[in-house]
């Protein structure tokens, strides 16, 4: 791979403010041209043979293309002109005249053949062709959308792109980068992407949607500052860089998908600045309403009002008539959807709602798009407080709607229902049923797949190694990564499986990191395992100076950690990372400071006095007395476990009490962690009488089916306790050693049952992929025989 151009403002610089007649290369060589002189006499048939018969050996056994390896001199090649005479007396490029008898025609009607036979004369018989040769075929494949066989070239001929540019005027060059730079977005290569973005702004006249192209490499290369910084350059160069507002809402949205709320103030103040208000100011500059609702989005979810109250007085702001508009309005009633601190819906009449939706349905009754932001703003608002009722209602009045569609947006959000209430074969069924055969038109796409995957996991924790297992091997197909484009990167973006500690004992889990905060917790867990906290430290610190800025579940992931190795000083640092980044700050962080107060009191000394013990009780039930309304069954029982450590049983029967109340019954993970910790409180407080009673009301409840190896490991942990109990203490029962040993083994028949239950939903899980898979293909090929057709025509009639 080409190294990186674009790594710092310099380098952006000198590109930035390049002489206008550049040349590409000021080199000047002689190359031995490949001919066919002694062949030319025979008939064309006979050199289709010959080239058959030369690549047989090479081609016909295998395949699988393979990366050809790149030769020792090609990082040398651009830093001295001289490296390129090495080229000239190893690789020989083809001949126009000879193209033109040869190759041309198989280049046109793009011959199945021919990207085989291309990759080897390269390999095996040092035979290249010339950029402009190369675009004869290069032009019908991105006609075809075969972006995979374009790719291949790519990687094939990456290391020769010096020689053969020496060899070509400027506007062909450009036209073959353009193409590579588009394709290679296509194919989600964005470490390429760089690359061809660095040469395409040096080498073609720039097109606003290719910069675009650009600012969202770098973002998805980790590089979001070199993506601002490009930007801040780019958009004070008018002349060389034409960006419009379009190009500032797509770059806008790319940062909101990772929150970058400070890059996002920066790159919409300074449009403002200069595209508004400055000698560039012109109508067609100013934000445009969907701009100004997605900055208005971000200032609602962050917590300073002075900010949003800014943005809403700017004298820009307000020329577009913006705070007038239904979009404002719009905007202020989705945010209104959902309580300031939790995330959720607030308690709200149906019946209100339902007359605040009609209302707005009337306003934009000519303005079906604004309208279908609204319909999706609700629905996604009532999925995440799993509302199915009110969710129905809402889907019954967008079906009402005959301009807006329920399209493939709709059905992740409302999938995203059965995902997080975790009903796995109610969510294959409504993919089956409603997403992929009720209309025929929604095509397969990477959130399908990662909610499926999810999902199975979830229901099924101690299968995650065979799901993940099985769904790698349909995925990994050559055939699906050759025909969807998105197939290779998503693998590589979600395929992260770590251990999760949970109440049920540790477990396989996917990991909800992006593949950047992947790499850096692993990298951090390795300086904690080290004892290395300055290494650790700055794990943390470099990921706000540069790059993605970390996620939530990255930072909470880091606090555990640090809290449970007693880091303390660089658990504040974390705790106040997240506290400025998010607005929003679930209780569970709240708790987790909670429970370290209590235990960090326990190692401090060895028996606390009576009135620590009274201060961290009180702490404890006032935590609740505040909280309660927001509390979940899962706070509940977090604050249940505490209980354990000041020994307070009466309030942990209390709490857990709660947490029965407030359980999805629906939800077979919350009955697991209800029935682990119900068991463990009466481990704890020596009930052997309560402890059986739980475990008989657990196999008795159909709706509680999760069962896990770790559950079975740690209720067997319990009974050794009680055992060890029992023979110091006088006081404490001993538990019936058969009764609890028929109800364990109950138990283990569940988990049986239940594994066996997840394993036939993997077969039919795989399956309905791989039926989706095909599907989506051949409708691809048929799309591409269709566009084959045109092409062959247009060829005969001379057109190409």
């Amino acid at each position: 791979m080409l190294q990186r151009r674009l790594l710092s403002s310099s380098g952006i610089k000198k590109l930035l403010y390049r002489e206008s007649d550049m040349v590409i290369h000021t080199v000047y060589i002689k190359v031995r041209y490949y001919s066919t002189d002694l062949i030319k006499k025979k008939h064309k048939k006979d050199i289709e043979d010959w080239v058959k018969t030369q690549l047989k050996d090479s081609l016909m056994t295998n395949r699988v293309f393979e990366p050809p390896r790149k030769l020792d001199w090609i990082d040398s090649i651009a830093k001295s002109p001289s490296s390129l005479d090495i080229l000239k007396n190893q690789y020989n490029i083809v001949k126009n005249k000879d193209f033109e008898i040869l190759w041309e025609k198989k280049f046109k009607t793009v011959d199945p053949n021919i990207l085989e036979t291309i990759i080897g004369l390269s390999t095996n018989q040092k035979v290249l062709f010339s950029i402009e040769q190369l675009l004869v075929l290069i032009h019908p494949l991105h006609y075809l959308k075969k972006y995979y066989d374009i790719g291949r070239i790519y990687t094939t001929y990456e290391q020769f792109t010096p020689l053969l540019a020496s060899r070509t005027d400027k506007r062909t060059y450009g036209r073959f980068i353009e193409i590579m730079l588009v394709v290679q977005n296509n194919l989600h290569h964005y470490d390429n992407c760089e690359t061809l973005f660095s040469e395409y702004i040096k080498y073609c006249k720039v097109n606003p949607q290719m910069i675009l192209l650009g600012l969202k490499s770098f973002i998805r290369n980790n590089n979001s500052q070199l993506a601002v910084e490009f930007y801040t350059q780019a958009i004070t160069n008018p002349d060389t860089f034409p960006i419009t507002e379009k190009q500032l809402f797509e770059f806008l949205r790319c940062m909101e998908r990772y929150l970058d709320i400070s890059n996002m103030k920066h790159v919409f103040y300074l449009w403002v600045k200069v595209k508004c208000d400055g000698e560039h100011s012109s109508s067609t500059n100013l934000p445009s309403f969907r701009t100004l609702a997605l900055v208005h989005r971000m200032f609602l979810r962050c917590p300073n009002t002075d900010e949003l109250k800014d943005f809403l007085t700017n004298p820009v702001v307000l020329s577009t008539g913006y705070t007038s508009s239904v979009h404002f309005d719009l905007v202020e009633f989705c945010h209104s959807l959902y309580s300031v601190k939790g995330n959720k819906l607030k308690s709200i009449d149906n019946s209100t709602m339902v007359e605040r939706i009609n209302k707005f349905i009337t306003r934009l009754n000519h303005d079906s798009s604004t309208r279908r932001e609204l319909y999706l703003s609700v629905v996604q608002a009532y999925v995440s407080t799993n509302n199915f009722e009110n969710l129905k209602m809402i889907l019954e009045v967008i079906q009402d709607d005959k301009d807006v569609g329920i399209d493939g947006s709709f059905h992740l959000s409302i999938s995203r229902y059965f995902v997080n209430t975790n009903q796995f074969e109610a969510l294959l069924k409504y993919y089956y049923s409603i997403i992929k055969t009720a209309d025929g038109k929604t095509r397969l796409r990477p959130a399908f797949v990662q909610q499926l995957w999810s999902c199975a996991v979830n229901v099924y924790p101690m299968l995650t190694k065979e799901i993940t297992n099985d769904i790698l091997v349909t995925l990994t197909r050559n055939q699906y990564s050759k025909n969807l484009t998105w197939v290779d990167t998503f693998l590589q973006d979600t395929a992260h499986m770590h251990t999760k500690k949970i109440s049920g004992g540790e477990e396989f889990s996917l990991s909800e990191f992006n593949a950047v905060d992947f790499e850096r917790f692993e990298e951090f867990k390795r300086k904690v395992s080290h004892n290395d906290v300055y290494g650790a430290e700055l794990v943390i610190s470099n990921s706000l100076k540069e790059g993605i800025a970390p996620q939530f579940c990255f930072l909470y992931s880091v606090l555990t950690l640090c809290l449970s190795k007693s880091l303390t000083s660089l658990a504040h640092v974390v705790d106040r990372m997240l506290r400025t980044r998010f607005c929003y700050i679930p209780l569970k962080v709240d708790i987790l400071w909670l429970k370290w107060d209590v235990i960090s009191s326990y190692r401090s000394s060895e028996k606390l006095s009576i009135k620590r013990l009274k201060e961290l009780e009180f702490k404890l039930k006032e935590f609740e007395r505040l909280h309660q309304r927001e509390l979940s069954v899962q706070n509940y029982l977090q604050l249940t476990q505490i209980c354990f450590h000041t020994r307070d049983f009466k309030y942990a029967c209390y709490l857990i009490s709660k947490a029965r109340k407030i359980l999805d019954t629906s939800n077979n993970r919350q009955w697991m962690m209800y029935y682990m910790t119900s068991l463990k409180l009466a481990a704890r407080m020596h009930e052997s009488e309560r402890f059986v009673r739980v475990l008989k009301d657990w196999n008795c409840n159909h709706r509680a089916s999760l069962v896990t190896p770790g559950c079975i490991r740690q209720i067997k942990g319990f009974i050794k306790y009680f055992q060890k109990k029992s023979a110091f203490t006088s006081t404490t029962a001993s538990v019936n050693n058969k009764d609890v040993k028929d109800r364990i083994d109950e138990l283990v028949v569940r988990y049986v049952d239940y594994k066996f239950q997840g394993l036939e939903n993997m077969r039919k899980l795989t399956s309905f992929l791989k039926e989706w898979f095909d599907e989506d293909i051949s409708l691809i090929k048929q799309e591409q025989n269709e566009r084959k057709m045109k092409l062959f025509k247009e060829n005969n009639m001379g057109e190409i």
